[in-house]
């Protein structure tokens, strides 16, 4: 299994932009965002398949460019397939919604939105 490092390390290499690991720092850059690892499915009983699951949530001054960006990661990771994280091959990913979702504006009326994904692996 990939570690959240090297998760954060994919996204930041496939789609450019300031990222954090899992949530937002307190002095954290106006447009940029957070990768974590946000559970999945249970491990197949009878087969060495897995499937996390993970969440980027973007922020940026204007909701174009956080949902420019949100946009760019989805169409990077929805039906992505053959690639590693880390060490790790991925089978393929998944998102698991249709568009970027919307959460609204944070305390200082920074845009955010979130896209979501569920991997398939086979356990190493």
């Amino acid at each position: 299994m990939f570690t959240i490092a090297e998760l954060k390390s994919n996204v930041e290499a496939a789609v450019p932009y300031t990222y954090y690991i899992n949530e937002f720092p307190a002095t954290g850059a106006d447009n940029s965002a957070y990768v974590r690892i946000t559970g999945g499915f249970a491990p197949s009983q009878w087969t060495p398949q897995l499937r996390p699951s993970f969440q980027v949530v973007v922020r940026a001054k204007t909701t174009v460019q956080a949902e420019a960006t949100a946009q760019a990661i989805w169409d990077t990771y929805h039906q992505r397939r053959a690639f590693t994280i880390g060490s790790q091959r991925i089978v393929a990913t998944f998102a698991d919604q249709p568009i970027p979702l919307y959460l609204g504006v944070d305390d200082n009326r920074r845009a955010l939105y979130s896209v979501n994904f569920t991997a398939r692996l086979l356990n190493n």
